[in-house]
């Protein structure tokens, strides 16, 4: 068992910049693409995730500063210390269940396919662990390998069929043709967002507030440009947290490099993943005509509109004070804010692009993940300490915003633990 265990750990350490161009290759080759446009087609995606990275990159490395100076600053006192997304990843591929889960994913997503439920073809092994994680935690408390595995079929089965539904919304509003988001932790939003969006068009007044990118170009001239709006946000996050004025500078560039840079990195993933989004197109055609197939890939390729950046930048100081306010939250908020990105790309599909309602939506969010991060916090203390996993110093408890972002995956929990509870399962 440690050695699968170990074969599945070699392969995700990776990372997705190697093993995404030969997934491409491989499929590419499968669907009959000649094999010198699946290796440029392969390369070209490793290229542009590794382009994501680096910009990603940049912005965390500049985020996650300025969201620890403003916990400082302003003395948020909270028991719950956000460890960040890579503790439930760790605790999600830790556990003697990961092979059977994984196989479990493939298998539902193979079968859905294969009998029209879904259209999304899902190459984002990575993010596997979304599912893994409760998995692993159902296992851990109940000791169920079955309750274990169904959890993650249904988990996964569901996020297969928003990232159906939502698909040509993405397409419109993120330029992302012939790709879904198979990501628990952004596409379960849909289910939240959608509903607000709709509500919010029923509001005399507030239904005609647009802060698109067109509107607000055309009201703010040059101040309206995705890099001045990146400078403005970075700068104004860093001088609330007091920091150093060349930082506040250095932020405010950083802030606007990543707005400018993502759309051109989602650009070139978009060019190499034509190849194969065509060939896939003809194959199933050809097979199963009126047949559509779209490729499952992860988060990272929804954030390339400026104003979900905006929006999850916007959502840091929103998020502090909510944890501050918000009756019952143990959770302190500091190493997830800066990846707020992929949990709020919902926040601005619904509305096409509308930077007012991406708030709105971006506060409710924040408000469930806090507070679910809060109610998780004693389970992956427990199981975190038993993974040899270290508190912070000060904290009484671990948790992360990650994990309360995967806001149904705890109704499979509680689910999967009554039913433990009650019947013996």
């Amino acid at each position: 068992m440690d050695l699968v265990l170990g074969f599945f750990k070699y392969v995700i350490d990776m990372g997705t910049a190697v093993v995404m161009p030969l997934i491409i290759i491989v499929l590419g080759l499968g669907l009959g693409v000649k094999l010198s446009q699946a290796i440029r087609a392969g390369i070209t995606v490793g290229i542009a995730f590794t382009g994501l990275n680096i910009v990603i990159g940049l912005m965390v490395n500049n985020i996650s500063p300025v969201a620890k100076a403003l916990v400082e600053t302003y003395g948020f006192q909270l028991t719950s210390i956000d460890m960040g997304w890579p503790v439930g990843a760790t605790l999600a591929w830790g556990t003697i269940v990961v092979p059977f889960v994984f196989v479990a994913i493939l298998g539902t997503n193979i079968v859905m396919l294969a009998m029209n439920w879904t259209k999304t073809m899902d190459v984002d092994i990575w993010n596997y662990w979304h599912a893994l994680f409760t998995a692993s935690i159902i296992y851990g408390t109940t000791n169920s390998f079955f309750l274990a595995i169904l959890s993650s079929i249904l988990n996964m089965a569901l996020v297969f069929k928003l990232a159906d539904w939502t698909q040509k919304d993405c397409e419109e509003v993120l330029g992302l043709e012939g790709v879904s988001l198979p990501h628990i932790q952004a596409t379960s939003w849909a289910i939240i967002d959608y509903p607000i969006n709709w509500l919010l068009d029923k509001i005399p007044g507030v239904k005609n507030i647009r802060w698109t990118t067109d509107t607000v170009q055309e009201k703010l001239g040059i101040l309206g440009e995705p890099m001045l709006i990146g400078l403005m946000i970075g700068v104004l996050l860093a001088g609330f947290a007091k920091m150093p004025f060349k930082t506040v500078l250095g932020v405010g560039i950083a802030v606007a490099a990543v707005l400018v840079l993502l759309p051109k990195m989602i650009s070139l993933l978009m060019e190499g993943l034509m190849v194969i989004s065509e060939a896939t197109s003809e194959f199933m055609n050809r097979r199963f005509p009126g047949r559509e197939v779209y490729i499952g890939l992860d988060a990272a390729v929804g954030i390339g509109h400026p104003f979900v950046v905006a929006t999850a930048l916007i959502a840091i100081p929103i998020t502090l004070l909510l944890a501050f306010i918000l009756p019952g939250n143990t959770t302190l908020p500091i190493a997830d804010l800066s990846v707020l990105t992929f949990f709020n790309i919902f926040s601005i599909v619904p509305s096409r692009g509308n930077l007012f309602r991406g708030i709105i939506c971006a506060t409710v969010n924040s408000t469930i993940i806090l507070y679910l991060a809060s109610a998780g916090a004693p389970l992956m203390t427990k199981l975190g300490v038993a993974a040899g996993l270290s508190l912070p110093e000060g904290a009484a408890q671990m948790t992360c915003l990650a994990v309360g972002a995967q806001w149904y995956t705890w109704v499979t929990y509680w689910g999967a633990v009554a039913l433990h509870t009650m019947f013996g399962i």
